[in-house]
């Protein structure tokens, strides 16, 4: 099994090999690691969580994960984005590749900020034509709920379960647009 892990510090350069040193780098104001022989600079910067929140006669999809962490928890379809393609591609990805969900229009609804794992999640809505579904290795059943239907307890991260919130506050009838605040943008 993987397990999702920050580390600490790079020991060796990825270019040469030689030995990384913890320094602050000119024009820089923090620690990073750095090649005592060729100067390379690893740079550790937020990874993006991609997904999308999808919508059936006022009622959301979740998909219960077949995987760690939080194995058997309800989640959207989300997941890392890859290199190499947009956010909106990688979140349509996800929900093809997690609950077979394609070829639908989709808006920007909620960015949400982990900072003490250092990731930065983005949720699209999309408003579905059908309750079609597949179920990917990733997870273990798909399900459609109301608000009262939602299964809180077993909800797999505190980001779904904002999403979640939020998209039953501005209510599932209206199209929801990007949300920071309290208010949706119009």
């Amino acid at each position: 099994q993987r397990q999702m892990c920050i580390r600490d510090s790079m020991k060796y350069c990825g270019n040469c090999s030689n030995p990384m040193e913890q320094i602050i780098p000119d024009d820089d104001n923090r620690l990073r690691d750095v090649c005592t022989s060729c100067g390379y600079i690893d740079y550790q910067n937020p990874k993006n969580i991609v997904g999308v929140i999808a919508s059936f006669n006022e009622k959301i999809l979740l998909c219960k994960r077949n995987t760690e962490p939080r194995k058997n928890y309800w989640t959207v379809p989300a997941g890392f984005m890859e290199n190499n393609e947009s956010l909106i591609d990688g979140a349509k990805r996800e929900a093809f590749e997690e609950v077979g969900i394609k070829d639908y229009d989709a808006s920007l609804f909620m960015i949400y900020s982990v900072p003490h794992i250092s990731q930065v999640h983005f949720y699209f809505y999309t408003k579905l034509k059908n309750m079609n579904t597949n179920i990917g290795p990733e997870i273990n059943k798909v399900g459609f709920f109301s608000f009262d239907e939602i299964p809180w307890d077993k909800i797999a991260f505190n980001s779904i379960a904002v999403l979640i919130s939020k998209f039953f506050e501005i209510g599932s009838n209206e199209r929801p647009g990007f949300q920071t605040s309290r208010e949706p943008y119009t």
